[in-house]
């Protein structure tokens, strides 16, 4: 059992958790700045670009923001931003297209709290992978030591080695590990459940 908070558009390693362990999404800690909660990486032509939501801090009423209650700021357009980089990203992979449609409703479904969002699309992906497993979210409080911390910091993101597959920029920069789950499904499609459960995945990353 390994208890996450909800990333956005998570990493492999931490979706290969999601594919291989029981996982809790648990929304009792408190809010933390600079994590995969509110950001991803994505590869770009210029190589890796980390995509970041905006939040609200409501500071009159000194709100201590825990995972259950944190707002997206949709006052600001970074869905715009963020499904553009997607797309100048990815529409050269093998199988964007095919995949383009379900994420635009997923992507701008108007969600306001973000652990809804990171579900949704973590529910998503689950469909796309055929991962048949309910998603089981807890608001009871756990020990700190209980959380995998190294997935959640945005600054472990490259730390992770995987197995090296074919990526769009390829050529321009080697291959990049651990990026967002984007990556995978765009570039090997109905594949990406195989990378994700092959025992070389599990001999190579780190724990």
């Amino acid at each position: 059992m390994i208890h996450l908070v909800p990333s956005y558009l998570p990493s492999l390693i931490y979706y290969w958790h999601i594919v291989n362990s029981n996982v809790i999404f648990n929304l009792s800690a408190k809010y933390q700045k600079q994590t995969t909660r509110n950001r991803c990486m994505i590869m770009s032509a210029n190589g890796p670009l980390k995509l970041i939501i905006p939040v609200r801090h409501n500071k009159k009423e000194n709100e201590i923001l825990h995972d259950h209650n944190v707002k997206i700021d949709n006052t600001q357009k970074w869905k715009i931003k963020h499904w553009k980089s997607i797309q100048n990203a990815y529409r050269s992979s093998p199988f964007f297209e095919f995949y383009e449609e379900g994420f635009f409703k997923v992507f701008f479904n108007n969600e306001k709290l973000l652990y809804t969002l990171n579900i949704n699309i973590i529910s998503h992906i689950n469909k796309i992978l055929g991962v048949k497993k309910n998603i089981e979210i807890s608001n009871r409080k756990i020990s700190h030591e209980k959380y995998d911390k190294k997935l959640m910091n945005i600054k472990k993101y490259f730390y992770y080695g995987v197995p090296p597959y074919n990526q769009v920029f390829i050529s321009k920069f080697k291959f990049i590990p651990n990026l967002s789950i984007l990556d995978l499904i765009f570039n090997m499609g109905p594949k990406s459940i195989n990378y994700l459960v092959n025992p070389k995945f599990n001999q190579t990353h780190s724990n």
